[in-house]
């Protein structure tokens, strides 16, 4: 059997100081590369919860906006419709037998007391003769004297039914309150022959009923403002009758505006935070908005957080526990190995054979 070389003393101690270095420097490497693919697996799996958690919001926000979006929409649809419904029926009241034949007549009076009973909505509604003024006049709340009847050559809604078509008027207050609108159509004998105009004050107030149907959640609603941001309906018909005005809200602007915007929070009327999204309505030139408060919107999406949250946070601890078996079962040995080779190199035969995990026949 061949016979090791027994190094000297002098080449011990020269070489003791060099194995020490090279075995801490060994020892870090072995423990920095546990830390460092314990710290690899951590941040993996909270960039992954991190970008499921940010994209979760992100579609809830999506989800909450478009139901939001199509809930104004409805409500919009529903309101023009009303609007058009007043117009149509107006149209029908113009297209009478006597009309026909002998054009405004004392007749006609009838017809335009058969167009207040039909159409609760519409409280004063007048015909105005092809000159602007006013041949017969009947309304619900106020008293009509047939000899003092007014010249209505120059109202808006004379002038813009002549070429034929119905003209929808802006929002105005009756006893600064009660918000109203004009509605006109031509009143014609023939197509293109027009003997007058019939004008209709029209009560915005049953509108009401169209807004308070809209539901976004529990505490969601609906109302609507005209172009110059005046309150038109409201669930809290206490407010319209105040006549608020809802300019200076940064929902109502973007929704005036036209802006699409991105779909944030707004402070409503009260100061509440809420989601906010808007539908128009170009012909009357109002705007139907919906909001939704963001407590209530977010409810589910907290509660989906939350199980994603202890989900990761759960996952990320059995990763360490694994990660610290993981050391104690090869890391270490493996470190055992390396000593244990470091100082058969080193010449420590006797305290090597201990050190490895296998003994070693020299």
């Amino acid at each position: 059997m061949k016979r090791r070389a027994v190094p000297t003393s002098e080449s011990s101690d020269s070489e003791g100081p060099a194995r020490q270095t090279r075995a801490r420097t060994g020892g870090r490497l072995v423990r920095r590369t546990f830390v460092i693919s314990l710290v690899l697996v951590c941040s993996g799996l909270l960039a992954g919860g991190a970008v499921e958690l940010y994209l979760r919001y992100r579609e809830s926000v999506d989800t909450v906006g478009t139901l939001q979006k199509e809930m104004a929409q409805g409500a919009a649809f529903k309101i023009q419709q009303f609007m058009q419904q007043i117009e149509k029926t107006m149209r029908l009241s113009t297209r009478t037998p006597d009309l026909v034949e002998v054009g405004l007549t004392e007749a006609y009076r009838f017809q335009l007391i058969k167009l207040l009973k039909a159409v609760p909505a519409i409280t004063t509604v007048t015909a105005v003769d092809v000159n602007g003024r006013e041949r017969f006049k009947v309304s619900e709340v106020q008293m009509v004297r047939q000899k003092k009847l007014a010249d209505r050559a120059d109202d808006e809604a004379f002038l813009r039914t002549g070429g034929g078509q119905s003209y929808f008027g802006p929002v105005y207050f009756v006893r600064d309150s009660e918000p109203y609108a004009q509605v006109a159509v031509p009143i014609e004998r023939f197509a293109g022959e027009i003997v007058g105009v019939l004008i209709a004050e029209v009560n915005l107030k049953y509108i009401w009923g169209v807004v308070s149907d809209v539901r976004a959640g529990e505490a969601g609603y609906a109302y609507i403002v005209s172009a110059n941001g005046d309150l038109i309906a409201h669930p809290d018909i206490s407010l319209v009758l105040s006549r608020r005005n809802l300019k200076g809200l940064d929902q109502v602007q973007q929704a005036l505006a036209g802006a699409p915007g991105p779909f944030a929070a707004h402070a409503n009327i009260a100061g509440q935070k809420v989601f906010a999204a808007y539908a128009s309505i170009p012909e009357l030139e109002w705007v139907v908005l919906v909001e939704r408060p963001t407590a209530e919107a977010f409810a589910p999406l907290y509660a989906s957080l939350f199980r994603s949250g202890v989900l990761l946070f759960f996952g990320l601890g059995i990763a360490i526990l694994a990660s610290l078996l993981i050391g104690f079962r090869v890391v270490r040995p493996l470190e055992a190995l390396r000593q244990g080779v470091a100082r058969i190199g080193g010449g420590e035969l006797d305290q090597a054979r201990h050190d490895l995990p296998v003994e070693v026949d020299v």
